[in-house]
């Protein structure tokens, strides 16, 4: 017979951790510093390893935050405690309140996704940018973001490499998705409490689509996103963030060609920070950074919505005066 898996040996890194929760790692991080939910052991190379009672507790967390309790005020409940919140909240919720929000019609964003590639194809801009503007007021911007946009710019990359779209056309397309993001980024009114974010991308990396989808994110959550533009070196995203007070400085990063640069950019951009301010690093070379990420303490975003959590998590700690 086999013995019964001990509920508190420490086997789960954070990413599972943050699977079987639906947390994100920023969040799961800023809850143990902030609040100390959970304290998971550590690796012997200095990596998070979480029980399963562990896991147990964090699910409970987040479902009493999602009913609308403020995770300060549950955080350190007994088990048993916390327990009984989240059935009694779970009697209390209505089936409807339950559901997830729907997701977009598929049908309908395939659509606008063919019309845009189909005017990249044709040379088209004017048909190119009505068809993002008519989609900017037909779905939330999630959707545009992150079921349009990013799609369209993954198909152009990939055709790109194939030979299948022209330099020409590529930038034709560029040039009008920047300028349509740019749009969307200052269709709004900051305040001066609102907190700010630096966004850019490193040293060596020229393409900024990303990072301004990433400063439209942020300033769809009521950030302040402080947008550097591509190519920037570490002393000026650094001196930008401490001029402006900046809470987090969030980078795009498209490839690795250059990784001892990168890798001194990073570094030195954390020494200029300190520890005060988080660095949020995305795009789709960022997964192959994650063991130099956690060495200087920067969050690795796999897409927009961990971005959105991230920014979520760091404005309920400046609330709380962290």
């Amino acid at each position: 017979m086999t013995a019964p898996r001990d509920p508190h040996h420490a086997a789960h890194p954070i990413q599972v951790a943050a699977r079987r929760t639906g947390l994100s790692t920023y969040v799961l991080r800023a809850w143990e510093q902030r609040y100390r939910v959970v304290s998971p052991q550590r690796s012997p190379s200095g990596r998070r390893l979480y029980s399963d009672a562990d896991i147990e507790r964090l699910q409970l967390l987040q479902f009493a935050t999602r009913a609308g309790r403020r995770i300060g005020d549950v955080a350190g409940l007994a088990r048993e405690d916390l327990v009984a919140l989240c059935a009694a909240d779970s009697f209390a919720t209505t089936p409807e309140a339950r559901d997830p929000p729907p997701r977009a019609n598929r049908e309908l964003v395939n659509e606008y996704c063919r019309i845009c590639m189909d005017a990249i194809h044709t040379m088209s801009p004017s048909s190119l940018e009505a068809t993002l503007y008519n989609a900017s007021v037909v779905v939330s911007m999630p959707v545009l973001l992150e079921d349009i946009l990013s799609p369209v710019l993954h198909n152009i990359g990939m055709q790109c490499r194939d030979g299948a779209l022209r330099i020409g056309e590529e930038h034709m397309a560029t040039g009008v998705i920047r300028s349509f993001l740019g749009t969307l980024k200052f269709n709004r009114n900051f305040q001066p409490a609102d907190p700010r974010v630096i966004m850019a991308t490193p040293a060596g990396h020229k393409h900024e689509l990303g990072a301004l989808m990433a400063a439209v994110t942020a300033a769809s959550e009521g950030w302040n996103a402080i947008y550097l533009g591509a190519d920037t070196p570490a002393d000026e995203i650094a001196a930008a963030a401490v001029r402006t007070q900046a809470k987090a400085v969030a980078l795009s990063i498209i490839y690795t060609a250059n990784d001892e640069r990168l890798i001194f950019e990073l570094k030195r951009l954390r020494r200029q920070l300190g520890i005060g301010v988080a660095i949020l690093v995305g795009g789709i070379a960022a997964r192959g950074c994650r063991p130099l990420l956690e060495e200087i303490g920067a969050v690795w975003l796999n897409n927009l919505t961990a971005l959105r959590d991230a920014l979520i998590a760091l404005d309920q700690l400046r609330r709380t005066g962290v």
